[in-house]
């Protein structure tokens, strides 16, 4: 069963983390490009770690055997932004139950209830939520939406579209929210000079 314990190993010197939007182009004879999906938007990420122990690096060695490689998945969270950007640590969101209030019309809008009154979501941050035994991560691409004195936000944009089968009431994380992924085959890399190790991988989510 997935799990956070790879990702909270990594101690992460750089990373990517973004949509991969699985497109092809094509030139037609006029000079127009014409571009077409393939399939649905994964999200993918590429993580360095540069500057590990020898038991840091043995320490994700091990887990990765643990999940099989490739064969397994883990939870996974962008570093760059665990938490919302107006609440840095969470600490602000305290034990709130956040759960999904309504959901757009267009596909692509949500609103949350159970928010702290007045807490500011903001463009850029992620959220997860599970549905049908599956995880939705998505990002924020609204400028902004506040929790009114009820703790209910109004409706905003995410990133990609949402999947079939989101319903609302399904409880929402905002801290550290994570995209179920696995480890792209034979892309990880782990090495030892010295008393040092680092690692690369790639992960692409798992749908």
């Amino acid at each position: 069963m997935a799990n956070t314990d790879l990702m909270a190993a990594l101690v992460v010197a750089s990373v990517k983390f973004g949509l991969s939007y699985g497109q092809e182009t094509s030139g037609q004879a006029g000079g127009t490009i014409r571009v077409a999906d393939l399939r649905s938007p994964l999200w993918t990420m590429e993580a360095e770690c540069s500057t590990l122990t020898l038991d840091q690096l043995l320490n994700v060695e091990t887990l990765i055997d643990q999940i099989g490689g490739s064969k397994g998945s883990f939870y996974a969270w962008d570093p760059r932004r665990p938490f919302p950007e107006l609440d840095p640590d969470g600490s602000g969101l305290g034990a709130s139950a956040v759960k999904i209030n309504s959901l757009g019309a267009d596909n692509r809008s949500l609103s949350l209830k159970g928010l702290p009154p007045g807490y500011v979501v903001s463009r850029g941050d992620p959220l997860c939520f599970d549905f049908g035994g599956r995880r939705a991560f998505h990002r924020i691409s609204s400028v902004s939406a506040a929790a009114n004195g009820g703790g209910v936000t109004p409706e905003f944009e995410v990133v990609p579209n949402l999947r079939t089968g989101a319903a609302t009431n399904a409880d929402v994380t905002l801290k550290r929210p994570t995209a179920e992924m696995r480890l792209v085959p034979g892309s990880f890399n782990g090495n030892a000079q010295g008393m040092l190790g680092s690692i690369n991988l790639q992960a692409v989510q798992v749908v």
